[in-house]
Order: structure tokens, then sequence, then C-alpha cells
């Protein structure tokens, strides 16, 4: 009797432990205003809200987001590249890939390859570039820059060969591009997560099943097909 009334009290104390580590507000950035993004916030807020906590956004340097996650000032990234759990280590990641993206070269090289280039630009404050020329060995100067159309600008006026870009921050830009030697090359498919602070990694099997149930009740299609991903 004395045993089964511990085993009780121990289990509602589990419970109630649990429900204490639950927060009520989970913080992230403001991140820029793509269809990806909007389509990630709009997810992701319907994933809190089912689980009874309230995602709020806050203006944040992009880049600076990354680091102010790590060190517990946000409660994660909406969605990055999983290699940044490597340099960033108490971010978790939700093992659940919320969209995929192209990483793409720009030139105005006609048929040229990547590692025939002496000149690159990547946007500071997404890691997916650096990655991708540091894991394939590439020896080009590299510039990084707050922008893409900062990017396009160095190529299009010739102080740099070539830019990396994701496909979704190239694409608004190409009707105003004329150039009849502009390539565009797809350099790597990548995927995007939900990461949170370590503190938080109780979550990461509630908000993976959460997901994972959106997708079988074809929410994440209708909206991927709202934002047009």
């Amino acid at each position: 009797m004395k045993t089964a009334l511990l085993c009780l009290i121990m289990m509602i104390s589990t419970a109630t432990q649990a429900a204490t580590d639950t927060p009520k507000v989970m913080h992230f950035n403001q991140p820029p205003k793509t269809p990806q993004a909007l389509y990630v916030i709009e997810l992701m807020g319907m994933v809190y809200q089912s689980l009874d906590i309230e995602l709020r956004l806050e203006e944040f340097n992009h880049k600076g987001s990354l680091i102010a996650a790590n060190a517990g000032n946000l409660d994660g990234q909406l969605a990055r590249v999983a290699s940044v759990e490597k340099e960033y280590p108490n971010l978790r990641r939700v093992d659940y890939p919320l969209f995929q993206f192209n990483l793409q070269l720009f030139t105005l090289c006609g048929d040229c390859k990547l590692r025939e280039l002496q000149s690159l630009t990547v946007r500071s404050g997404y890691p997916v570039a650096t990655t991708y020329l540091a894991e394939h060995q590439i020896q080009a100067y590299v510039i990084g820059v707050k922008s893409a159309v900062a990017q396009l600008n160095l190529v299009m006026q010739k102080q740099v060969e070539g830019a990396l870009i994701l496909d979704f921050h190239l694409k608004p830009h190409l009707k105003n591009i004329n150039e009849e030697t502009l390539q565009i090359k797809n350099l790597a498919v990548v995927e995007s997560f939900h990461f949170v602070h370590k503190r938080n990694e109780q979550l990461i099997p509630l908000i993976k099943a959460k997901l994972e149930e959106f997708e079988r009740k074809g929410v994440i299609k209708m909206l991927k097909a709202k934002y047009q991903i």
C-alpha cells in the first residue's frame, strides 16, 4: 500500500514538474519578410498555439540572432539549416524539415564553374553558403554583405565573379537583370529546420509530433500552397 502511494505521489510530482517546465511564451527574432518566412511564422504559430504557448517575434539583427539564441536571449530560431548546430551547440533541432530551397551560384561568365572563380559574395547571417564553401574546399576570396541586392550589385559591377545566393532571395530580382551571359546553377538542395534553446528541449518531441499531425491533416500542404513554396 505504501509502495503504491509512493508511486502515485511520484507520478503527480513528475506531471507537475513537466507542466511547470513548459513555457508560456517563446521569443524568436522577426525574420526578413519572404514567403518562406511568412509560411514558417504561421506554421510555427499554429504549432505553439496548439501547445498553449504564445509565439512572440522581436526585431533583431538576423546575423546576431543566432548568437542571441545560443546564449539563451532568444528561445531558438524559427528556421535554420541543420549545420548551425555545429557552431551554436546550445540550439536543439526539431528533426522535421519545414521546407527546402536551392543554394545557387549566380555569375555573368557563361559556363564557368565554381572552383574556377577567384572571388565570391555571400549574404551575412546565412551560414549555408560559407558552410558549402568550406565543405567543398573552395579557396576563393569571399565578401559578406547584408542583402541579396548588394550581392547582385557586386556581381553586375564585376567587383566579384559570382554570388552564392538562396533561390528565394534571388527570384524577386531576376526580372531586373537583362545580362545575356547570366548564369544560375543549383549547387545544393538544403532543408530548413526549427530550433529551440536547450533549456526547452523537452518541447522537441511535442513540436515534432504536431508538425507530423499537421502534415497528415494537410495543413502544411495548404500553407505551402498559400505562400507558393
